[in-house]
């Protein structure tokens, strides 16, 4: 039987390592980055404590919550959506980014932000779509008292959630 040989001419390891070094060299983080929907979403992030104050109560009694004198604090409680909802996502969006857009980056034209860019818009798609389907901690009596229906504590209007994006930085 006859022994088959074969030579490549074209090395394209070095390309490929450089390729993987570049990605190596990127984080993404998805959050809500800017202006009030970022304070917004610390707070249900991570919960707060808000003293109050004299003027508070006189304002939240004229909109029909009346606070016992010994109240000293509304407690918000933690809602976390973005690491929650990174954790219950990650894996399977990294997995299908992997297995669909990974080997397209490693080819001849393919580009890195046109990969990470991929990757943050499904990540950050998924933490939406775990935000709004969020239902614990319900929201307190006083915040329906304030007329918002819907019972997902993090919706008023939807812009909190709408506000989650992603951004490509360098480690």
């Amino acid at each position: 039987m006859g022994k088959a040989t074969y030579k490549t001419t074209v090395n394209n390891l070095p390309k490929l390592i450089q390729k993987a070094q570049v990605l190596s060299n990127k984080k993404i983080e998805v959050g809500v980055f800017d202006g009030d929907h970022a304070w917004l979403a610390g707070i249900h992030e991570y919960g707060c404590k808000i003293t109050v104050t004299p003027k508070m109560r006189v304002w939240l009694h004229s909109h029909g919550i009346h606070l016992n004198k010994s109240t000293t604090h509304i407690v918000i409680p933690e809602r976390s959506f973005i690491r929650a909802g990174f954790d219950d996502c990650h894996e399977k969006v990294c997995d299908d980014w992997s297995k669909a857009v990974l080997p397209k980056y490693f080819e001849p034209y393919g580009r890195y932000d046109t990969a990470l860019k991929q990757y943050g818009v499904q990540l950050a798609s998924q933490i939406k779509k775990y935000a709004r389907n969020l239902r614990e901690p319900p929201k307190s009596s006083a915040t329906k008292v304030l007329g918002i229906k819907n019972s997902n504590p993090l919706i008023n209007t939807g812009e909190l959630i709408n506000s989650i994006t992603y951004k490509i930085e360098d480690k």
